[in-house]
């Protein structure tokens, strides 16, 4: 799943348009075309010196995991090429929030395990959690849920970089939201939470916020955390089914199986 060496999109000049041409002439990786090069001239002499001087830069910066070079140097949409090298830096998140859009619940899953915050709880601990991570991965997170954060927190941390599956999921095909993707993709939920969307963790989050509702709160926790949870799977998917649409000449491994934590969610909900 390390496909940032895949791309050629780092200097001005190379876009989508040129990647693809060079991808159908057999060169799908930095060495692909370094070799290329030293034969002849593959685009143009300028144009082939800069790459190879920019291939040079980012493979240094992969060397040293420099994750603050590589972001500089691929361009912003193209960020979802770093995350198999960054996998152990990354923080999948999701909130849930009110009706006047300030956070109720937020889940969270990083290299430390799975964590839940609750306003008027420990919603405060959220910020220092996710600044350990540089990586963030949402589900239009770069729309709405970092914003919401910012708004709720007056000095909220910035990822170096941050994976929208809103709109990555257009690389494979996707539409629609988190629930149909995961259903297209056969990453069911279980019989409780089918169903849950949006407008019922607002209730939820008032049941339990103005009655004292704990199994509101448990079904609002757990519905939250699964939405952090498949985050993972449902990117490494995209990322996978991305290389097939592609063609590239890779060989398919397992994505991440959310059974590893399942049963950390479990103990975290009947802890409430």
């Amino acid at each position: 799943m390390k496909f940032l060496e895949r791309t050629f999109q780092l200097i001005k000049g190379v876009g989508p348009w040129r990647e693809r041409d060079l991808w159908a002439r057999g060169l799908f990786t930095w060495a692909d075309f370094e070799q290329a090069a030293a034969r002849s001239v593959v685009m143009s002499e300028r144009l082939d010196a800069e790459l190879l001087a920019a291939i040079a830069q980012a493979r240094a910066a992969l060397d040293d995991n420099h994750l603050t070079a590589l972001s500089k140097l691929v361009p912003a949409k193209e960020h979802w090429r770093l995350y198999g090298h960054f996998v152990e830096h990354a923080a999948f998140f999701d909130i849930e929030a009110d009706g006047d859009d300030q956070p109720t619940v937020v889940g969270v899953m990083d290299h430390e395990g799975i964590a839940t915050f609750r306003r008027g709880h420990s919603l405060q601990q959220l910020p220092a959690r996710l600044a350990k991570s540089p990586l963030w991965v949402s589900f239009n997170g770069s729309v709405y849920d970092e914003p919401a954060l910012r708004k709720a927190f007056d000095d909220f941390p910035r990822p170096i970089v941050h994976i929208d599956l809103r709109f990555l999921i257009r690389h494979a095909k996707l539409r629609g939201g988190l629930k149909g993707v995961e259903d297209a993709i056969g990453l069911g939920r279980p019989p409780h939470l089918r169903g849950v969307k949006g407008l019922d963790a607002i209730r939820l989050w008032r049941e339990f916020n103005f009655n004292g509702d704990l199994n509101a709160l448990r079904l609002l926790t757990e519905y939250n955390l699964y939405d952090a949870i498949n985050l993972r799977s449902v990117l490494e998917w995209t990322l996978w089914r991305t290389a097939e649409l592609h063609a590239w000449p890779v060989t398919k491994e397992p994505i991440w199986e959310r059974g590893n934590v399942l049963y950390d969610v479990s103990r975290l909900v009947l802890a409430l």
